[in-house]
């Protein structure tokens, strides 16, 4: 069961208070009833503040804008084809006060909704477990949004209180007091939350498995900071080794099988914290079939897939490039649009970096060919049409005629290849030395073989927290406390995983773990940054991780030279919205953060 917004709740939230436009559409708006803030305590209202700021994830997460914000501008990729010009990618001086404005309103209209059930819901008249359970979420989703904003934004106001009257002041808190907030409503959290999922929050909802996890990264992430306290880093390795051990209790776990972590069988399964619901039902959100985006529309599938369907039978293979426009010198296309091969966007493409130092290792390391689609099965007709007859001769290239279903059309092997060897094979090879931003492998992990039509958004969860990051939490900071032993001991679990591969015997799969087991003397930051990429490929997540361990600058000048030539020190933050300084009308002004 997923878990939807299921009243409206109408309140005055920070969002309208530090906007006195948005705080007058919603004053001018004439609802067919009026919730009233008390409504928070009763046992509806308790339940469905929760269930909207939930809902909430689903306009960020999975949505273009927001996960772009996440991966663009980094050691991982280089802008696609089609990629947005916001200065995000590549040039970085094309980011200003209003290309975050939304995510800031969204985070503290939660916030204030959270605010609410935490002073109301005491008096709901639930049970006091069932409440403790309630006010846990509460607490929980509160640190989330902090946390997204601190680590985004720097010093941002600090709300703990339900804001009923409407102003134009605001001030910024420290950086520590807003870590101080995150960590008390996480330890709270921690011990109020259930052990599992448990009714009415069902689907993959905060959980104590949950909370500890994102104690443990607060931690993690305070302690590589300007305000860090001394016992930082033993917190999180603590707490995130205890997490580890006690995952039975918890009910998660690693699948064995790498690749079982993206099956979308497994999207609420063991290894899935926390997930971005998402449906095709419009009472929930904006979802329109074939649309190209919107609120609440989860395009994650399609942001990293190439346009296949322009590779054409004419197309030469044997040359050094492939040609960049490549519907020129006529030919047949090789491919149509369809569900399995996805909607192809093409915002941005992997790095040389992601190809010779993330997957350079593909023997024993399986996540390679895990999170990479790189064959594509020949679908059109003998015309060139859209349905697929399997069996049916295909579109004809210099070297044979391709069988529909039967015949790969486009190979990307990950490795250069002979000329004989492109001379025997009927489709078109393309190697790393051929890639570009129109011609690249497609990240696989998203993929939804349950949408109607080819042009649909995909309606799987967006998993937000996979328990494998536990470890690598784990190991970044036993890292951090000199404790190499430690961190190699909770690197290798994940590798040891990665290694597994179902068609092997199990003496081969033995073997290939020991072969990915490293020493504590290789363990370095680079490495376990390189870790990170080999683990959560395209889970947009980068810029964070490199924010966070101070990398940012140093691997987008080793790895980046698009971004490298614009990047600077005050890149490590994002400007706060310039439509929320301007509404600051009484008292001292909010400033901006550095260099914006």
């Amino acid at each position: 069961m997923k878990i939807y917004n299921k009243i409206s709740i109408i309140t005055t939230t920070v969002a309208c208070l530090l906007s006195v436009t948005s705080c007058k559409k919603i004053l001018d708006e004439n609802p067919k009833s009026i919730i009233v803030p008390s409504f928070l305590g009763t046992p509806a209202g308790i339940e469905g503040g929760i269930a909207g700021v939930y809902n909430d994830l689903r306009s960020s997460y999975g949505t273009e804008g927001f996960e772009l914000t996440q991966y663009a501008g980094t050691d991982e990729n280089f802008a696609g084809v089609s990629a947005q010009s916001n200065g995000m990618f590549s040039t970085y001086n094309g980011i200003n006060g209003g290309t975050f404005s939304g995510f800031w309103g969204t985070w503290y209209q939660d916030i204030n909704t959270l605010n609410g059930v935490l002073k109301y819901g005491p008096s709901s008249g639930l049970p006091a477990a069932t409440l403790n359970q309630y006010l846990g979420q509460a607490k929980f989703l509160r640190a989330f949004c902090y946390y997204y904003l601190v680590t985004t934004y720097g010093a941002v106001p600090l709300h703990t209180t339900f804001i009923t009257q409407a102003t134009t002041s605001d001030t910024r808190a420290s950086v520590a007091s807003v870590y101080d907030q995150i960590i008390q409503d996480l330890t709270d959290a921690s011990t109020e939350l259930p052990a599992q999922v448990t009714s009415p929050f069902l689907g993959k909802t905060a959980t104590q498995s949950t909370a500890l996890f994102m104690l443990a990264k607060t931690y993690l992430t305070r302690g590589w900071s300007s305000v860090a306290q001394a016992n930082d880093f033993t917190q999180a390795a603590t707490i995130a080794s205890t997490l580890i051990a006690n995952k039975g209790t918890y009910g998660v776990d690693l699948w064995q099988n790498y690749a079982d972590a993206f099956a979308q069988a497994n999207d609420y399964g063991k290894e899935a914290l926390l997930v971005s619901d998402h449906d095709n039902n419009t009472i929930y959100g904006d979802y329109t079939a074939g649309a190209s985006g919107g609120n609440g529309q989860n395009v994650l599938p399609n942001l990293f897939r190439w346009n296949y369907v322009t590779m054409t039978s004419a197309a030469s293979d044997n040359e050094e490039t492939i040609p960049i426009n490549l519907n020129t010198g006529g030919g047949t296309s090789m491919m149509f649009r369809d569900v399995a091969n996805g909607r192809p966007y093409s915002r941005a493409m992997p790095s040389p970096y992601v190809f010779t130092q993330v997957f350079a290792e593909r023997s024993a390391d399986t996540r390679y060919n895990k999170t990479f689609q790189t064959v594509w099965i020949a679908n059109t007709t003998p015309t060139g049409g859209t349905n697929t007859v399997i069996g049916s001769p295909s579109v004809t290239t210099p070297r044979g005629t391709l069988i529909c279903g039967v015949d790969t059309a486009i190979w990307m092997p990950g490795y250069e290849v002979t000329d004989a060897q492109r001379a025997k094979f009927k489709g078109v090879i393309v190697t790393p030395s051929q890639y570009s931003p129109t011609v690249f492998p497609t990240t696989k992990k998203f993929d939804d073989l349950t949408r109607t039509g080819a042009n649909d958004p995909s309606t799987r969860p967006r998993c937000i927290i996979r328990f494998a990051e536990a470890y690598l939490i784990a190991a970044e900071a036993y890292f951090k406390l000199g404790d190499n032993t430690n961190a190699a001991k909770y690197l290798n679990i994940i590798r040891e995983r990665a290694a597994y591969d179902p068609s092997k015997s199990s003496t081969q799969n033995t073997s290939d773990a020991l072969a990915m087991d490293i020493t504590p003397g290789q363990v370095t930051l680079d490495f376990i940054l390189d870790e990170y990429s080999r683990e959560f490929y395209n889970e947009p997540r980068r810029w964070n991780d490199l924010v966070r361990t101070q990398s940012l600058l140093r691997r987008v000048a080793m790895y980046n030279p698009q971004a490298n030539q614009y990047i600077k020190s005050f890149d490590v933050l994002r400007p706060i919205p310039q439509d929320e300084l301007n509404a600051i009308l009484t008292g001292p002004a909010m400033p901006q953060n550095p260099g914006y």
